[in-house]
């Protein structure tokens, strides 16, 4: 019986503190309606949570070759990578990624031997940039030899 008048009291005086606090401000009322059933919610992965990766494509024909940069499809695997996949370009695109690991592959290669930069695989971290060149270098085939 004490304990429910002790929650009793304590929640009058709550009242009261609450009355004292409006009239003193000149307030009317409390909205309560604003303010019931709202949770507060985390941080999202965002922008300010991703890192960079620039991925440019060179092209090296020499030999009879004759395929350009956007001959060759790339792909990025990692942490919600945009955009996952593209056409190579020599100016480089721009992936945004959730921080983590990451590598880079691309398709389209027949003919052409691939090297690729330190930064096409490893780890990215928050507002970091990484530049990854992959190189593709014409290989002629090797004719009529004995």
């Amino acid at each position: 019986m004490t304990l429910k008048v002790l929650l009793i009291t304590l929640s009058l005086m709550m009242v009261l503190a609450s009355s004292m606090i409006i009239s003193a401000f000149g307030l009317t009322s409390i909205d309560t309606k604003s303010i019931e059933n709202k949770t507060p919610s985390l941080p999202s992965m965002n922008s300010s949570m991703q890192g960079i990766l620039i991925v440019t494509e060179n092209i090296i024909n020499d030999g009879g070759g004759s395929k350009n940069a956007s001959d060759f499809i790339i792909d990025i695997h990692g942490n919600n990578p945009s955009p996952s996949s593209f056409p190579g370009s020599t100016s480089g695109t721009t992936v945004k990624l959730d921080i983590g690991m990451y590598s880079v592959t691309q398709s389209g290669s027949s003919g052409y031997n691939a090297t690729y930069s330190g930064d096409c695989s490893g780890a990215v971290m928050s507002s970091e940039t990484k530049r990854c060149t992959i190189t593709n270098m014409y290989i002629k085939p090797v004719i009529g030899f004995k």
